[in-house]
This record gives structure tokens, C-alpha cells and sequence, in this order.
């Protein structure tokens, strides 16, 4: 009598399984994708994507730029503004951990493709948001890109 139940309860245990593997693929597949970012406009493009570290579970992240399709690059500025975060899995919405960092790029006509390396050990925070503000030098108009989350994790 015991056998009849034996083989349902083994079957159903698993579809259960495979249920709970096609969600945790999917979740690591979601999470691996909050360090890539691209943003595309006309005059610039600003990338995002994890560095790996070898022998370490820690990544590094690298934003890189590429204005050399801007016509007007002798008057912009690029500043990336970095604000580490505390509880990384609210994403966006976490709580600033610290004061914001800026970090400013102003010859951006002599060097119009450039990166910034970084580091969980320069910004002790396991995550950040990060957004690129330009900033037009002779009329003083300032543009910002929507933030961006990224993990060091």
C-alpha cells in the first residue's frame, strides 16, 4: 500500500525542484546584470561592466566614455558622481551609506575616451549608485543621466 504513495510524492518533490532551480537561475541571471550598463545619446555613450578579480568573489566595476562623436567637446565637462549604498538589495531605493563622491573629468576634448576603475576597498560599500553629470563650460547647462546601480558582489 505504501509503494502507491512512494511514487507520486517522489514525482511531485521533483517538479517542486525544478520550479525552484528555473527560479534561482533566473534570479542569478537578474543579478549578474546590475553591474552592465550602457547609456546611448547621440553625443556620447557611458558604459558600465564588472571587472573580474582573479582568486577573489569580490569584482571591481569599470565605467568607461566615448564623446568622440560629440561636436561640441571642448566645452564639456564629465563629473561621475558615486553614491555607496548600505542595504544593496534595494537597489536604487538603499540607503546612502555615505557622503556622495564626484569624481570630475575635464579634458574631455584631448581625451574623449577614457575609464574609471572602481574598487570595493576604495569605496567600502558591497554596492553603489553612480549617474554622469555633463556640464556645458561656457553656458553652464548641466544634463545627468538616471541613476545607475551597480555591485561589487
Amino acid at each position: 500500500m505504501k509503494k502507491n504513495y512512494l511514487l507520486p510524492t517522489l514525482l511531485s518533490i521533483l517538479k517542486f525542484h525544478r520550479f525552484f532551480l528555473l527560479i534561482t537561475l533566473g534570479l542569478l541571471c537578474s543579478i549578474s546584470s546590475f553591474g552592465q550598463t550602457t547609456i546611448e545619446n547621440k553625443e556620447f555613450l557611458i558604459k558600465s561592466k564588472i571587472i573580474e578579480v582573479e582568486e577573489s568573489n569580490i569584482n571591481n566595476i569599470e565605467i568607461s566614455w566615448d564623446f568622440s562623436n560629440s561636436t561640441n567637446s571642448t566645452i564639456l565637462n564629465l563629473e561621475i558622481e558615486i553614491q555607496p549604498i548600505s542595504d544593496c538589495w534595494n537597489g536604487l531605493d538603499g540607503m546612502n551609506r555615505s557622503e556622495m563622491i564626484s569624481k570630475s573629468f575635464k579634458d574631455i576634448s584631448q581625451h574623449p575616451k577614457g575609464k574609471l576603475l572602481l574598487t570595493l576597498k576604495e569605496y567600502n560599500a558591497k554596492c553603489f549608485k553612480w549617474r554622469t553629470k555633463t556640464s556645458n563650460s561656457s553656458t553652464g547647462q548641466e544634463h545627468y543621466t538616471d541613476w545607475q546601480f551597480s555591485s561589487f558582489l
